[in-house]
């Protein structure tokens, strides 16, 4: 299913937002929390609150409850607008929260106002625009989500830079895009998704978004709609491309003009195929919460295969050795850029923000190499992250769970390539199961999934459990992940479970 809001409709209800904001007190540099699905209210809150000098925090929903509420609270909203799908976590969204104003969307919540009542309000130009920010939450090395925000307030008028950012991005790529309406395929928490879908409407598009997606239903709607322009993740293309040939040949995809793509590893493979199926219209970058911006389009990647572009004007990318030295171009090192656009900080936590700096250079925490063009190719993702159909997914958490099981002596989890997906989670176990017949191991694999599912999300399930007698922990305590990630990519039959 799939809705399309009309250009003039994303403004005009964005000022009813930003008014009502207004009228319940909500400062100028105030917090609009959402809890929001792939619904037009989210583009109305995202705008309303970004044109009137507020942060708006879009909620990971798909989280566990206790991240949610985690999120909630620390980015400490004057508003929060909650659709009436999560109404079970309304109490302890609402609980001890100091709101001035909180709203549900499609449908009742106890305690909220409806969001229809924004409708009241003045829909004329708003008469002292600001710009605000977007902060997303990533998570830290202990797992706990934390906020992403510039140093300083944006000093320029509306849009806020995120969104000014991806109507360049569509602008440099499409030179039509207002003659098309751009397509929402993917959840709009995401930074991506709701920073492409705000840039096209920003230059004139109309946005339809899709509920939930579907591969032959995406087919659909960029036929029937006729849209120009969408960001998708590779996973996206492996499913597309699984479909069968004739219900790939028998939808029109001509209408495409662009179609970016990023936020996790894709096959070179899988993109030559997509190149060869829409033409030469996908778009790749390379950067995350913290900022970046390298990309390349694709005619450039078929020169340049497996690189993910060269950075945008105003960035600098600079490839470091362990003790922070320059390297020169095709040694690989730690990626680290300076950008003229300022600093992040991460809410709340100095240590972590000072970790992800030397000096004016900041880092994503991954590895690569540039070559004498100046391209940039990516060797390996952070050491600890698993990053699966373009969700940033922490070991640690699933650790923890995985460990409050007695058949569980020690346990590592980490992230394999996964052509569908870009990498999947594997949990390696240390037990005393491993040496047990099938049978036992079986059991203790049904029981550590059940688990799993009853307290993470379904993306931080683990697909595959290893066991091994031992995992490598040096004197100190500290588990080497790399050895045991490295050594499980190095082996192409390793012995494995399914939960």
């Amino acid at each position: 299913m799939a809705v399309r809001i009309h250009n003039a409709d994303i403004q005009r209800r964005a000022h009813q937002f930003a008014r009502a904001l207004d009228a319940a007190g909500i400062p100028r540099r105030g917090v609009v929390a959402a809890v929001l699905p792939n619904v037009a209210e989210f583009l109305f809150v995202l705008r309303g609150s970004t044109w009137s000098g507020r942060t708006f925090v879009p909620v990971n929903w798909h989280l566990a409850p206790p991240d949610i509420q985690y999120v909630v609270g620390d980015c400490e909203p004057d508003a929060l607008v909650l659709h009436h799908s999560f109404a079970s976590l309304a109490p302890d969204l609402l609980e001890r929260r100091d709101l001035r104003l909180a709203m549900s969307v499609g449908g009742p919540i106890d305690g909220l106002r409806s969001f229809e009542e924004v409708e009241a309000e003045d829909d004329g130009e708003l008469p002292d625009p600001l710009a605000g920010t977007i902060m997303l939450y990533t998570s830290g090395t202990t797992g706990r989500p934390k906020g992403v925000r510039p140093r300083e307030p944006d000093p320029e008028p509306p849009p806020c830079f995120a969104s000014r950012m991806g109507s360049a991005m569509l602008q440099g790529y499409l030179q039509d895009a207002a003659q098309g309406p751009h397509l929402i395929a993917a959840p709009l928490y995401h930074a991506a998704p709701s920073t492409y879908g705000e840039g096209a409407a920003l230059i004139g598009a109309d946005v339809v978004i899709m509920e939930r997606w579907d591969a032959e239903e995406f087919l659909r709607i960029v036929e029937a709609e006729k849209i120009a322009s969408t960001f998708l993740v590779p996973t996206h293309f492996v499913r597309l491309l699984q479909l069968p040939e004739e219900v790939r040949r028998s939808h029109d995809t001509s209408s495409l003009q662009l179609v970016c793509h990023g936020a996790a590893p894709i096959s070179p493979d899988v993109k030559r195929r997509m190149i060869e199926w829409w033409g030469p219209v996908l778009f790749e970058f390379y950067g995350g919460t913290e900022g970046g911006g390298v990309s390349i389009d694709s005619h450039t990647w078929l020169e340049h295969p497996g690189s993910v572009g060269r950075p945008r004007p105003g960035l600098e990318v600079h490839i470091l050795d362990g003790e922070g030295r320059p390297l020169p171009a095709g040694e690989t090192g730690d990626i680290y850029f300076r950008s003229a656009d300022g600093g992040f900080e991460y809410k709340g936590d100095p240590n972590k923000t000072a970790e992800a700096h030397r000096g004016e250079l900041f880092t994503l925490g991954d590895i690569g190499y540039v070559d004498d063009e100046g391209f940039l190719y990516l060797r390996d993702r952070r050491a600890d992250t698993i990053i699966r159909g373009g969700v940033n997914i922490y070991p640690a958490q699933i650790e923890a769970v995985l460990i409050e099981d007695e058949g569980v002596r020690d346990c590592c989890v980490v992230g394999v390539p996964d052509e569908e997906y870009g990498e999947r989670v594997v949990a390696v176990l240390e037990s005393s199961a491993g040496e047990a017949p099938e049978a036992t191991r079986a059991a203790l694999v049904e029981r550590l999934g059940k688990r799993c599912r009853e307290r993470l999300s379904r993306d931080q399930c683990p697909s595959d459990f290893v066991f091994w007698p031992r995992l490598p922990r040096i004197e100190s305590g500290k588990l080497l992940r790399r050895q045991v990630r490295d050594t499980l990519r190095g082996e192409g039959g390793y012995t494995k479970s399914r939960s």
